[in-house]
């Protein structure tokens, strides 16, 4: 069972303000009265990659069933969609609220395949703000069981010609009557492998460019989507694969907005994910900084705990206060956001894409090191998955890739700061 370490020298160190406390501790109950004793009892299908993962690196079916659990019963407690509107179903918290939610969650570690909690709380594959844009009955079709969690979704992005570069994509929508017919071939698609809808970014033959670019909605029992070879990636999530789209035919009510809002459109998702990126590298950041603390105080070496070793308390010690710094920066600069956009907007001026850069890439940056550090601190332990932090330092890894590199935050900071 996934727990979080104590030590009484971090009590009351990272506080939560008196408004969001309620919402934290709701969801903290949730995950130590619903989430951890149906994680115990389910043990064999939790943990390692050998516990998840069947031959092929794909997620067992128990080990998904466990997850949609989880997310359906979040779902049903009111605290899985907290950071969607609440018109639409969700908890209406705004992303510095959100940043505590996330926070919390994320200090019982990765929850990708190692841990239940993470499935608390809408991630990739449930709604995000780009939704907002269907009008009422594609909402009640699409986005009503992603905010209840009895349904998951994935987004079709990538390709393998089109990676940063979005505007390379080469999957084609055509007209044809009423209907449209998609073909295409996605890579590296989160969720693929389980998802009930797919948003899928394609060219339409109405215009050139970007101009002519839509985000449809693909149900995934469609006979024209099929899930092609998985991606074992870094993470080992078991959930990532190709998509390959072939006379796939859907209708007008499956279009998201208009055509030419499918940039924009996925650039809304890509911007939410940036948004969510702080709460999740402190939240796992305190995980370490747990983990490295107890480990330094209990371990002994030489008749003496390791702690007593400034080789060990400086890494701690500068864990410890580049976690405040991230902390104290993210809910800075994610207010300052709060006040000059919002997530669902289609068009964000160059301050706030600014933040969201380096919303991005700074907190991700800071947890590789304070991963890396964990690992030396914990020695031949952290090298082993009972220590608890080596997939902490693959998720850190892998985190810098997805959602826009490192590189393309720093020139897109760059750029708005008139360095063109």
């Amino acid at each position: 069972m996934t727990s979080i370490p104590r030590d009484d020298a971090l009590a009351d160190e990272f506080a939560v303000p008196e408004d969001v406390e309620p919402v934290v501790d709701r969801v903290l109950t949730f995950i130590e009265e619903e989430v951890l004793p149906f994680e115990e009892e389910h043990a064999e299908h939790v943990g390692g990659p050998l516990d998840y993962l069947d031959d092929e690196g794909r997620m067992t079916p128990e080990a998904r069933a466990l997850r949609d659990e989880i997310e359906e019963r979040a779902g049903e407690a009111g605290v899985y969609a907290l950071h969607m509107p609440e018109e639409v179903g969700g908890g209406g918290l705004s992303p510095v609220k959100h940043f505590y939610v996330q926070e919390a969650v994320f200090r019982y570690g990765t929850g990708f395949g190692s841990s239940l909690a993470r499935a608390v709380m809408a991630w990739t594959e449930g709604p995000s703000p780009m939704l907002t844009h269907l009008d009422d009955d594609q909402r009640a079709e699409w986005l009503d069981p992603l905010v209840d969690g009895t349904e998951s979704a994935c987004i079709c992005i990538t390709e393998p010609n089109a990676g940063s570069d979005v505007t390379a994509i080469e999957t084609e929508a055509r007209r044809d009557g009423d209907e449209w017919v998609i073909d295409g071939h996605k890579r590296y698609i989160t969720n693929a492998v389980y998802a009930d809808t797919a948003q899928v970014l394609a060219r339409t033959d109405q215009a050139d460019g970007t101009e002519g670019m839509a985000m449809f909605l693909v149900d995934t029992d469609n006979p024209g989507y099929e899930v092609g070879r998985m991606n074992e990636n870094i993470m080992m999530d078991g959930i990532t694969a190709d998509v390959h789209l072939e006379d796939c035919r859907v209708g007008d009510d499956q279009l998201v907005g208009e055509i030419g809002d499918g940039l924009p459109l996925a650039l809304t998702w890509v911007n939410w994910r940036r948004a969510c990126r702080p709460g999740m590298c402190v939240g796992m950041g305190r995980y370490l900084l747990d983990r490295m603390l107890s480990y330094a105080k209990e371990r002994e070496t030489f008749g003496e705990p390791i702690g007593s070793n400034q080789a060990i308390q400086w890494p701690i010690a500068e864990t410890a206060t580049e976690i405040h710094a991230v902390r104290n920066m993210a809910t800075t600069m994610l207010a300052e956001y709060e006040g000059m956009a919002d997530l669902a907007d289609l068009r964000q001026p160059e301050a706030a894409r600014r933040r969201l850069s380096m919303l991005k890439y700074y907190p991700e940056d800071r947890l590789f090191d304070w991963s890396d550090r964990a690992i030396q601190v914990l020695g031949g332990y952290g090298l082993m998955r009972a220590g608890g932090v080596e997939r902490v330092f693959r998720v850190a890894r892998n985190l810098r890739i997805p959602a826009g590199t490192t590189e393309v935050q720093k020139r897109t900071i760059a750029r708005t700061l008139g360095l063109e």
